[in-house]
């Protein structure tokens, strides 16, 4: 029996990935950064074995069948390839946060995947070739491949579309505090919402726009310029979320406590206490801040109504052997 452990965090976007040129490939429209999740990560085992007849999957306790598990079996089968070899595998994989909740559960999962069943079938795939098979199961897992900050580069085949790093754990210190206002599994997968972006009226502005907020939000970041860069996120939260409201069919991730930590944000700015809004596809807010705020930031978040509860993440290493 081959087998290997791997540790992935998820990341939050900076400048989001919604829709997608090839849904096939996940190449998207344009590039992206991101930061890795340091209190949200999944451990994934997998092992090759010559008794098995078919791929077991096995996530967060439960065996896993339909179109779940044909996700995973498709990189196990991309794997499989590469190496040369038709083994089935067993894949375990735990979440130690909410799974399909807007966290970026996929990206974690999906690129500890991809480096667990390489070593797993023997290959010793470099961090782009696997950014690139992490890719296959979720675009955004890419990102997670890389240390601390991630450059999504969207590439124009599946040879060119890869992340790099932007910069390592300990360049800015920054906090990205996950205000958990649902715990429940979003209604509409990021998949639905990637598949109706470009029917939203709002996306080719949004494409035309891009390239100067990239820029923009590259230099804010390189510099650590913390206000310009907090303008420029929620910029980007705003504008991902009013495509997947104005699309057909429209689709609502927001409920009462996104909203309200949005507000409590704008209020406590003008008290003084910076920090700044970004959400993925889901209800839940990632709230960025710099580390001497964090205490403060959190303690008022956890007196929110609309809040269940928080977790406080520092830039954190990509994908790992364990």
């Amino acid at each position: 029996m081959n087998k290997a452990t791997a540790v992935s965090p998820a990341n939050i976007a900076f400048i989001k990935y919604w829709g997608k040129k090839d849904s096939k490939l996940n190449i998207p429209f344009n590039d992206s950064l991101s930061m890795n999740l340091s209190e949200c990560s999944t451990t994934s085992t997998v092992v090759f074995d010559e008794s098995l007849k078919d791929d077991f999957v096995d996530i967060n306790g439960k065996n896993i069948e339909g179109d779940k598990k044909q996700r995973v079996v498709d990189i196990l089968d991309v794997v499989r390839k590469i190496a040369r070899t038709r083994v089935k595998a067993r894949v375990k994989s735990e979440n130690n946060f909410p799974t399909a909740a807007g966290i970026a559960s996929s990206a974690s999962a999906f690129s500890a995947l991809a480096l667990a069943a390489s070593w797993a079938a023997g290959l010793r795939l470099s961090n782009r070739e696997i950014s690139i098979v992490a890719r296959l199961g979720s675009g955004s897992a890419c990102r997670s491949v890389v240390d601390g900050f991630g450059y999504w580069k969207r590439g124009k085949d599946n040879r060119t579309s890869y992340a790099v790093p932007l910069a390592l754990v300990d360049y800015w210190q920054l906090r990205d505090i996950v205000a958990v206002v649902s715990k429940e599994s979003k209604k509409a997968s990021s998949t639905e919402g990637h598949e109706a972006a470009t029917t939203s009226p709002y996306f080719k502005t949004r494409l035309t726009m891009l390239p100067k907020r990239i820029k923009l939000m590259k230099g804010a970041f390189l510099a650590r310029d913390f206000s310009t860069f907090g303008q420029l996120l929620e910029e980007e939260a705003v504008d991902l979320h009013v495509m997947a409201m104005t699309s057909k069919p429209p689709i609502f991730y927001w409920n009462e406590g996104t909203v309200q930590v949005m507000k409590s944000l704008r209020k406590w700015r003008e008290e003084g206490l910076e920090a700044y809004y970004t959400m993925d596809a889901g209800a839940n807010v990632h709230i960025m801040c710099l580390a001497k705020d964090e205490k403060e930031i959190n303690k008022r978040l956890k007196k929110l109504s609309g809040v269940e509860f928080t977790i406080v993440n520092r830039p954190a290493r990509g994908t790992r052997l364990v």
